[in-house]
């Protein structure tokens, strides 16, 4: 996993000694995938899954200041709700009983979505259609996390006068990445096994990278904006658009986030959302499958890291069949320049 690498040179906060503190980290090391796969075989309850996590939460998050409102009382009445359907056959869908957390922008009923905006401190009462589908799979909230003021994270730093700054696991002293900093320290902490984000200009990504997890943005468009606070989104822009963005520390735990969140139907609810399948991606042939590859846009300097990976996954790509050729993306100074400085254009 990518934590692996950060292990030796940084140290995530650690557990207590305690037994019972070495049970817990045991339960918040699994992915959301095996979390539910326990939960549904019996094998695990989801009520001690989640108490695992609130403590967890109560032992990193003083430090991190990553979950910004807590839902922990919400919480454990959904985790007993989700055993007694469970002892009773049902099972609600593929995330029952598994503990998630959602960035603050998301409209979660009975919380405030500020976007770090002092003037939107007071709770709504609506959510939207992913966030539905997130509850109606099974999976419960424990909270919502910090965010970039106006989710706008040129500095890389994740804080606001509203709920201050969040702080990196792997170092207190470091920033976790803006804009969805918080999601991304509560999930490398062990607080929670996956999350929502969202991502627009490296929202998502930069957090990810920076937390040693793995994020996925979407294709604009393939999922709904309507979970977002209106006031985070520019009415009528179209040259960048935002998108929800799972994260999680396993690629396994993208898949079926995203299984969930681009299911058939949300057209219906959001007609700029195109009625495209989600396929499987484990069906999908790399062979033949031609694929521009680019490390350098001309434009920003690449760090060595950042280019030997994108080599690596050509290098992969390419064994696995695909075809692989250079590519340079036209005009991309030009592009910049439009989106970022537009008084310069």
């Amino acid at each position: 996993m990518i934590e692996a690498s950060l292990k030796g040179a940084y140290t995530m906060i650690p557990s207590s000694s305690e037994p019972s503190a070495r049970e817990d980290a045991t339960l918040t090391s699994l992915s959301a995938s095996e979390l539910a796969r326990r939960i549904a075989a019996g094998r695990l309850s989801s009520q001690e899954v989640v108490e695992a996590h609130i403590r967890r939460i109560e032992a990193v998050n003083p430090r991190l200041n990553a979950i910004v409102v807590s839902l922990f009382a919400q919480a454990r009445a959904s985790a007993s709700r989700a055993d007694q359907l469970r002892e009773q056959g049902t099972l609600l869908g593929p995330l029952h009983g598994v503990p998630i957390t959602l960035k603050e922008q998301f409209l979660v009923s009975g919380t405030p979505a500020t976007v770090g905006l002092m003037s939107h401190r007071s709770s709504i009462e609506q959510e939207g259609p992913l966030v539905q589908r997130l509850r109606q799979a099974g999976a419960i909230i424990l909270g919502k996390t910090n965010v970039s003021q106006l989710l706008l994270s040129l500095s890389g730093s994740c804080e606001n006068p509203v709920y201050g700054r969040t702080n990196n696991p792997w170092d207190l002293a470091r920033s976790p990445g803006g804009s969805s900093g918080g999601e991304a320290a509560i999930i490398a902490a062990g607080g929670s096994p996956l999350g929502l984000g969202g991502d627009n200009g490296g929202s998502i990504r930069i957090p990810a990278h920076f937390c040693g997890l793995y994020s996925l943005l979407p294709t604009a468009r393939r999922l709904t904006n309507l979970d977002t606070a209106p006031y985070a989104e520019v009415a009528g822009q179209e040259a960048a658009i935002a998108q929800p963005c799972p994260i999680a520390r396993s690629t396994q735990d993208l898949r079926l986030a995203m299984s969930i969140l681009a299911a058939p139907g949300l057209n219906a609810l959001d007609p700029a959302v195109p009625p495209v399948p989600w396929p499987d991606p484990s069906a999908v042939s790399l062979a033949g499958l031609r694929i521009g590859m680019y490390s350098d846009n001309g434009v920003f300097s690449v760090a060595p890291a950042v280019r030997r990976a994108v080599e690596e996954a050509a290098q992969i790509l390419r064994a696995r069949g695909a075809i692989v050729e250079p590519w340079s993306p036209a005009h991309c100074g030009e592009s910049c320049t439009a989106l970022c400085w537009p008084e310069k254009r």
